[in-house]
């Protein structure tokens, strides 16, 4: 029975059985402690009245001499009508009646120190047999029996009466543990019904939660709190899908207009096929850089950015990727400030993709003849910032809040045509930055140029030694 409880089962059967078997089995040791409890007291009753008795009717008659031949059956019916239930039979030396009450006639009473119950007909008794060899010249024995029929036939009554209501609790505990499971889990019916009619295009239901604040109530709102991260992942996703497919729309139309372009004149004339190759070329360029780019977001999405971390000096981190952009850009004035030495323990190769965002997109936006400023310092004993500072055109309050948005593109004039980007680079600088629970900020006003600030915390290594 239990197996398919286990197995087939819903759960509010199996708390339900267990709840009846539990109730019913603490019932059961309820009653039969009832039970014994009380048939130990009306033992220990009937002992006592039976001692009691005995000792009273052999203190009234010490002082006779032969008490065997005093007793007769009219004394034995006096005494048995003061004392309640309590009956006497008086034997000689050999065993033999030698008088009784008229309720033991015709009972067969065993002889026995001890008391002892027996039978006789429907009725059930209890005897003690006393040796009277402490009277002088006396030799008998004195028994007294007690009728305990009633005392049996309650406990007897008794058995009946708790059977009968542990069966019936037994069955109320099982409809009022069905119904009380069943009520305790509808929040849970609510979370699978719930779930069950939740799809990709409807992700914005939620459960209601209301009630005490118990495991089923964190429940729900744990379901609820899963929907959200779900419905922004989907839209996430959503959008992603969406603006990848329409940044590779552009190259991808580009290059089929050349090669149809190559199909129809490259063969005769040889600066169309120039033409075509180095605009294949440069968009097939585009278009990996692009790829590297969705595909290092979405590892970005998936989990934390594959890192191969080790301590790095941030100041010579910055002069190294300097150095890389003066040899490409002879005509911007790049400057270096650093008020402290930074040393930092992380993926070099990460933040050296960070710093070449910054400064590409610098780059793309100052003029000839340009200046750009790099800064380095701690803000506090765990913390330090460094800062790109260009004076291009600047960004406007439009579209400053969603400069580190994927794709997007700010306004045309911050855009030099050589230049045109995916739009992904910053999208990528923040999850980096993200990534070592650092904050990133942009200060740019239309005209005045624009000031990158990156704030990170000094990350210990994996013995918890500070790199300040």
């Amino acid at each position: 029975m239990f197996d398919f409880v286990n197995k087939k089962s819903k759960i509010s059967w199996k708390i339900t059985i267990l709840y009846a078997f539990m109730f019913m089995m603490l019932i059961f040791l309820i009653n039969l402690s009832i039970y014994f409890f009380l048939s130990s007291f009306i033992d220990d009753n009937i002992k006592k009245s039976i001692n009691n008795t005995t000792e009273l009717v052999l203190s009234q008659f010490s002082g006779i001499g032969d008490p065997v031949n005093f007793f007769d059956t009219d004394l034995l019916q006096q005494i048995s009508r003061s004392e309640e239930n309590i009956f006497f039979r008086v034997l000689n030396k050999d065993g033999k009646v030698q008088a009784q009450s008229k309720y033991l006639e015709e009972m067969d009473i065993p002889i026995s120190a001890e008391i002892e119950e027996f039978r006789s007909g429907t009725k059930v008794l209890a005897v003690k047999t006393i040796p009277m060899n402490n009277f002088v010249f006396s030799r008998g024995y004195l028994q007294v029996v007690r009728d305990i029929t009633f005392e049996k036939n309650f406990l007897d009554f008794l058995i009946i009466v708790l059977t009968i209501a542990a069966g019936i609790g037994a069955l109320i505990s099982v409809f009022l543990g069905y119904f009380t499971t069943k009520r305790m889990l509808s929040p849970i019916n609510k979370v699978t019904e719930t779930a069950r009619e939740i799809s990709s295009s409807d992700l914005g239901r939620r459960l209601e939660v209301s009630g005490p604040d118990d495991e089923l109530k964190k429940l729900a709102l744990t379901f609820n709190s899963m929907l959200d991260r779900l419905e922004k992942s989907f839209k996430r996703q959503k959008q992603f899908v969406s603006d990848a497919s329409h940044e590779l729309r552009t190259p991808i139309s580009v290059i089929k207009g050349y090669v149809d372009l190559l199909d129809r004149w490259g063969k005769e004339k040889k600066d169309v096929r120039d033409e075509a190759i180095e605009a294949i070329k440069k968009e097939t360029v585009s278009m990996k850089q692009l790829m590297e780019n969705l595909l290092l977001l979405a590892r970005g999405d998936d989990s934390e950015f594959k890192k191969e971390e080790e301590l790095f000096n941030f100041n010579n981190l910055i002069k190294e990727i300097i150095k890389e952009f003066e040899l490409m850009e002879k005509e911007i004035d790049l400057e270096f400030a650093e008020e402290a030495k930074i040393d930092f323990y992380g993926d070099p190769n990460l933040f050296k993709q960070l710093l070449r965002i910054f400064l590409d997109n610098a780059i793309k936006f100052t003029s000839h003849r340009g200046k750009i400023e790099i800064k380095i310092d701690k803000i506090e004993t765990d913390k330090f910032y460094f800062s790109i500072t260009d004076n291009g055109p600047g960004i406007s309050s439009d579209d400053l809040p969603f400069v580190f948005d994927r794709f997007y593109q700010a306004d045309k004039s911050r855009t030099r045509k050589d230049n045109k980007g995916s739009g992904l680079g910053l999208a990528i600088a923040k999850q980096i930055v993200d990534s070592y629970q650092g904050d990133i900020d942009v200060e740019s006003e239309a005209g005045t140029g624009t000031k990158f600030i990156i704030i990170l915390p000094l990350n210990v290594d994996e013995d918890n030694n500070s790199y300040d």
